[in-house]
């Protein structure tokens, strides 16, 4: 059972955004936001508007919007270095190769999402200079990892098999910047760890009656729950089944939301089932009017869906451990953008999926499990809209809205993607129904394109990273540069205006964005750099490269320089 069995009509997604792009707006006045983004824009004029003060906690209801951003904007550039504005410093933390357990294990390949976990969490801390990092590792690249790009070794795939997953560092900041420190926590979660299956798909014939498998991978972005644990996202799983022939991997085993807890590694990872297998990008996590804990996810494919995650239980401050548990159980939802409704793709109670069909007739499920296996199909058949490639979704923590990512769709000659936001009926997240409009729109009009990782800060302002990649010689290349970060005013005459913050370097994706609790640091993976090297002999990229070599070395970078949190 396949995506592609499920009828589609591609174009209304398009048919919508168009109407979307010229008239007036659910939330407001979208042609005034389209002629907003018409303007020409000069990056140089871009003049720091920081407040002097002391830093505040970073609670968004202590902090008014800001129009402007916290830096002058600079020029895209296609320079093998990390470039910021002036004022700003980056440092390497955590490349990959570097050891940091004990028992030697070392940092893996392709950064991806980081997550920020203050050491103190659990005791209700909020330490800004001393934290878990989780950091996501999403591939390899084989040119890098064993040197061989065709006929891999058991050897080379085993060692792939290792620098992927997960890897949770212990970092603190020092006089001399920061550091990986050692800790019993500091481990590595890759292809090989044993994770437990949970919900109903758990021992089904879906997953082929496993209760436990091995690995997690395609470890793209993911998202942090209130309780303290790590959600990381399985986006691109299929691949390996060739790559890694006779490893034993099980694509079905892959794809799903995987929590891990940074805190206990005695704490066996469990792959949320109930949430559904698609190309996961992220998961945005929040708590509900009512207690229940609301995810918002999309599936990182040309004309594929949004989805919406509802727990069953309610999320309980004072209980961890249950609150470990309440990914295990809920409803998954599906939107139609057509009339802003979430579809439930629920077997025993969406007739359509009971009547669902293959191109020759058969049931195309037969249970919740098989609708969970396959949540595209599912998703398809009951009247979600396809949409461009959704990628990251984050909630504004000032409004409630849910912001999206749409990267591109080269399928529909959308190559510069467009960010939309939506707005829950009733303000609630658990609702059955929404209201949506278009944020941001690129092209050589508002200079950027396909936007990627988004993040907010507590003020409200949008940081988005853009992800240009293999998209051949279209137009993106005449104006962008190297991938890039953008600053996204929300509020005010600025809104969204796209102000660039930092440029990558070459071949690379700036991905996994995260601060620092008192927004003195930016921690910022940079992805496959020289991903694009025709061979070890000819590197277009020497970026993070151990001293006396030119191999580019995926890692995290620590950016720092900015104000910190400060009162309106």
């Amino acid at each position: 059972m396949t995506n592609t069995q499920a009828k589609v009509e591609p174009s209304l997604w398009h048919r919508l955004l168009d109407r979307q792009l010229t008239r007036r707006g659910a939330l407001g006045t979208v042609a005034g936001t389209a002629a907003a983004l018409a303007l020409p824009i000069r990056f140089s004029e871009a003049q720091a508007a920081a407040n002097n003060g002391a830093p505040v906690a970073a609670d968004p209801k202590t902090l008014g919007p800001r129009t402007l951003p916290p830096f002058r904007a600079i020029e895209p550039t296609d320079a093998d270095t990390m470039t910021l504005p002036s004022g700003y410093r980056w440092q390497v933390l955590a490349p990959w190769g570097e050891p940091f357990t004990a028992d030697g294990r070392e940092i893996g390949f392709n950064h991806d999402f980081v997550g920020f976990f203050p050491v103190d969490l659990l005791e209700g801390g909020r330490s800004s200079t001393d934290a878990l990092l989780t950091i996501n590792h999403e591939y390899v690249n084989s040119l890098f990892v064993g040197g061989n790009t065709k006929d891999r070794t058991p050897a080379q795939i085993e060692a792939e098999m290792r620098a992927v997953g997960v890897s949770v560092v212990r970092v603190r900041r020092e006089k001399d910047g920061w550091k990986i420190v050692p800790d019993a926590r500091n481990r590595r979660i890759d292809a090989l760890t044993e994770i437990e299956l949970t919900g109903p798909a758990r021992g089904s014939a879906a997953v082929k009656g496993a209760t436990v498998v091995r690995g997690t991978v395609g470890n793209c972005s993911g998202g942090q729950t209130p309780w303290g644990t790590l959600l990381t996202c399985e986006e691109n799983v299929d691949g390996y089944t060739k790559a890694w022939a006779g490893s034993g991997y099980e694509a079905l085993h892959q794809g799903w939301v995987t929590e891990i807890d940074p805190f206990d590694p005695a704490w066996t990872p469990k792959k949320r089932t109930a949430m559904g297998r698609f190309r996961h990008e992220n998961v945005a996590l929040t708590v509900a009017k009512d207690g229940r804990v609301v995810g918002y996810m999309g599936d990182d494919m040309q004309d594929s869906c949004v989805y919406k995650f509802v727990s069953r239980g309610r999320y309980t401050p004072a209980n961890r451990n249950a609150n470990r548990d309440l990914l295990t159980e809920g409803d998954l939802y599906v939107a139609n953008f057509g009339n802003g409704t979430w579809l439930l793709l629920d077997y025993t109670r969406n007739k359509k999926l009971q009547e669902a069909k293959d191109a020759d007739g058969k049931p195309l499920f037969a249970s919740q499990a098989d609708v969970l296996a396959d949540a595209r199909a599912a998703a398809l058949a009951v009247g979600g809209t396809p949409v461009d490639r959704p990628e990251d979704i984050e909630i504004h923590p000032r409004t409630g809205e849910v912001y999206v990512s749409l990267t591109n769709n080269s399928k529909h000659g959308n190559y510069f993607g467009q960010i939309i936001k939506f707005r829950e009926d009733g303000d609630d997240w658990a609702a059955e129904k929404f209201l949506w409009e278009v944020f941001a729109v690129g092209g050589p009009q508002s200079g950027f394109a396909s936007p990627d990782n988004l993040i907010f800060d507590p003020y409200g302002n949008l940081w988005m990273v853009t992800d240009n990649s293999d998209l051949g010689s279209n137009p993106i290349k005449g104006f962008h540069g190297n991938n890039a970060m953008f600053f996204f005013p929300t509020e005010g005459p600025n809104a969204g205006r796209a102000y660039r913050f930092a440029v990558g370097p070459r071949d690379a994706e700036l991905t996994g964005p995260v601060w620092s609790h008192d927004g003195r640091t930016l921690f910022l993976s940079v992805q496959h750099p020289g991903e694009d090297s025709e061979s070890l002999e000819k590197l277009t990229s020497s970026f993070a490269a151990r001293p006396g070599t030119k191999i580019p070395r995926p890692t995290l970078v620590a950016i720092e320089g900015f104000p910190g949190w400060r009162s309106a």
